[in-house]
């Protein structure tokens, strides 16, 4: 098993407690990598967005935030190729995501051996 790196762990962490929209990926990128350009920010969350929808750790939300015809994760990669680093703050049709079983399983375990704890917002970072 991989082990989280610090987006990770604070992503799952906070989405182990409620959906969250595609952007959020995002804005925690950007809180970890507070230098990067929107495009670099826009790359590196779709890598993230990738890895975890191959690793089957993440789903479309059921009870989405906002309205959204997204249904399947399948269809992420063609909303993010027509949007862009626009797709990095919130914008029409964003899906929401939620944590699967998996995902679940996997943070615990995670947080488990190496003590993981969110850190987005610590003043610490």
């Amino acid at each position: 098993m991989i082990a989280f790196d610090a987006v990770e762990a604070d992503f799952f962490g906070d989405l182990a407690q409620d959906t969250h929209g595609l952007w959020e990926v995002f804005e925690f990128v950007r809180c970890h990598y507070p230098q990067l350009a929107d495009d670099a920010v826009f790359n590196r969350g779709r890598d993230y967005i990738t890895r975890w929808t191959d690793a089957g750790w993440i789903s479309i939300s059921d009870s989405p935030l906002y309205l959204s015809t997204i249904t399947s994760l399948s269809e992420i990669p063609q909303f993010l190729q027509q949007h862009g680093p626009a797709a990095t703050r919130y914008i029409e049709n964003s899906p929401s995501l939620d944590i699967t079983d998996e995902g679940q399983r996997v943070y615990q375990s995670q947080r488990s051996n190496q003590s993981l704890e969110p850190t987005a917002g610590r003043s610490d970072d």
